[in-house]
């Protein structure tokens, strides 16, 4: 985290290249037979979007992603400011604009959910029960939607807290 190249970071787009990069560099130095992804919040993220991508992969554990950052946004912004999300679509359009521009990428495509829809790895999803930052639903849709073996945990805390 913070090792790679880029003055950006893209919540997961750019950081699933640098997956990628790592899992060449152990597979050609076969350093390991079996590789696994575990993330939280972020890194969850990249691993989904990386996941469709790597079917060799042997499993992958996401704790805490979101599922689609303009809900995450939408949900954000409503929760500190009541804004609904009439309002905020504007404003995140001119964000969106300025990050192209400058990090090159698209936060309107950093949407996990229409990954998982591609994704048959293993996978252990997992979300504290009071997280308020993102809510447990990402978790549960995500584990829903996707259409590998899969597990979902829940426990309790929130985004922060020590995991069980």
């Amino acid at each position: 985290c913070g090792k790679s190249g880029g003055e950006y970071i893209s919540l997961g787009w750019w950081e699933r290249d640098d997956v990628a990069l790592i899992v060449d560099y152990l597979r050609e130095n076969r350093r390991v037979s079996t590789i696994a992804l575990w993330g939280r919040s972020m890194g969850a993220v990249t691993a989904l979007l990386h996941a469709d991508r790597d079917p060799s992969i042997a499993a992958i554990i996401c704790d805490s992603p979101f599922s689609d950052l303009k809900k995450l946004v939408d949900e954000l912004a409503y929760r500190y400011t009541k804004l609904p999300s009439f309002l905020v679509s504007p404003a995140l359009k001119l964000v969106s604009s300025t990050i192209k521009s400058k990090a090159h990428f698209d936060i309107y495509k950093l949407s996990p959910i229409k990954h998982v829809k591609n994704s048959f790895i293993p996978a252990l999803f997992a979300t504290g029960m009071q997280d308020d930052f993102i809510h447990p639903h990402h978790s549960k849709d995500l584990h829903e939607a996707y259409k590998g073996d899969k597990n979902l945990i829940t426990f309790e805390g929130d985004h922060n807290t020590h995991r069980p």
